[in-house]
């Protein structure tokens, strides 16, 4: 366990024998290495493989479902909140996972890469970005969640948000964009949804027709 997760499940422990008990039920879906602070319950799938992940996964106390966004073994409305950091770019099916986020919680957060971030990760390396990420993902018109394929041959395409074409003129002109992420600020980098009831969502086909609700 290297630092940062020693640094995390000493801030667990401390919150949970000196803070005041909550009883806010609070899930964190794709927990990983990382698991949020408010979390009373966690969700993750082959807790073996690191691939995706980067890092050993941390259960710190507390329980741990196998389950997959798409399909969570939860009731309606069974969390107060759900935290669904860097999962949603992952997904086979956008729609079902925005579906069983808003069915299983009240309100949430989710955060992915930015299609900037995206991109640019590994620049200018043929094989750049995330080779496992399935979507470009960004919050357009009427703070809608867009989803658009991403895959090592679309990449070079560059998404339909606001700032694609802007992205590519950054990246035809510097040499080495990680160097520039690390600087940047932190809405540059990735894509932050924060929601209360329900969300917009719109998943976008390779024609650019989006589907959604």
């Amino acid at each position: 366990m290297g630092l940062s997760g020693a640094v995390s499940r000493c801030k667990f422990y401390l919150r949970r024998r000196f803070g005041k008990p909550s009883k806010r039920r609070v899930l964190d879906v794709g927990s990983g290495h990382r698991p949020h602070e408010d979390a009373t319950h966690l969700v993750d799938l082959l807790p073996e493989d690191d691939s995706e992940r980067g890092k050993p996964i941390q259960r710190v106390g507390l329980p741990l479902l196998l389950a997959t966004v798409e399909s969570l073994p939860f009731k309606d409305k069974t969390f107060d909140y759900v935290y669904a950091s860097h999962v949603l770019e992952h997904t086979e099916d956008p729609e079902a996972a925005c579906k069983e986020l808003m069915r299983i919680a009240r309100a949430g957060y989710i955060e992915t890469p930015s299609p900037f971030y995206e991109q640019g990760y590994n620049y200018p390396h043929a094989e750049r970005g995330w080779s496992f990420h399935r979507w470009f993902v960004y919050v357009g018109e009427g703070d809608t969640l867009t989803f658009e394929p991403k895959t090592g041959q679309t990449i070079d395409e560059f998404c339909d948000c606001r700032h694609g074409q802007f992205i590519k003129r950054v990246y035809q002109s510097v040499g080495d964009l990680n160097r520039i992420h690390r600087v940047l600020p932190r809405e540059c980098n990735y894509t932050v949804l924060r929601w209360e009831g329900t969300f917009k969502f719109a998943v976008k086909n390779k024609m650019g027709d989006p589907t959604g609700c």
